[in-house]
């Protein structure tokens, strides 16, 4: 069996959808846009990934990001294949996410207006530090960026 790992950098194209299951399990799906430039045409090209995040880093992403949010994403390819109403077989890249990073957010201090930033001050994230580690989380946001999880 082969395994493929990836990293993707890129923004969300929709908001993150968040699933809770009666098992109390939680799987956030986020669809990340690519942007590369192919030299033969001379054209910019966008690919699109399917992500899932299962358990603390799928809360994570449902709170932290957004329409538009850059990311940084790593995990597991797969290739999930269907066939569309049409009947053509259709491909969608889907990547396991185990890590995720977050850009910082720019400080509007010249034009007072507030950003919200993850910070090592977050109330939730120093109540629960074990709930970080224990998903090997690693989601770095602020200025003095925050690792969670083992590194």
């Amino acid at each position: 069996m082969s395994l493929v790992n990836v990293s993707l950098v890129g923004n969300l194209v929709k908001k993150p959808e968040q699933v809770l299951f009666d098992s109390g399990k939680v799987k956030t799906t986020l669809v990340v846009a690519t942007n590369s430039f192919d030299s033969r045409t001379e054209t910019k090209v966008a690919d699109f990934y399917r992500v899932e995040t299962w358990g603390r880093l799928a809360e994570l992403a449902s709170r932290y990001l957004d329409k538009g949010s850059q990311v940084t994403v790593s995990g597991r390819l797969i290739l999930d294949r269907w066939t569309d109403t049409s009947g053509n077989r259709r491909i969608t890249p889907t990547v396991k996410a185990s890590q995720l990073a977050l850009p910082p957010k720019p400080r509007y201090l010249d034009r007072g207006e507030a950003t919200a930033e993850l910070s090592s001050t977050d109330t939730d994230l120093q109540e629960h530090p074990e709930c970080l580690e224990a998903d090997a989380v690693s989601l770095q946001a602020a200025a003095a960026p925050l690792a969670l999880g083992s590194s």
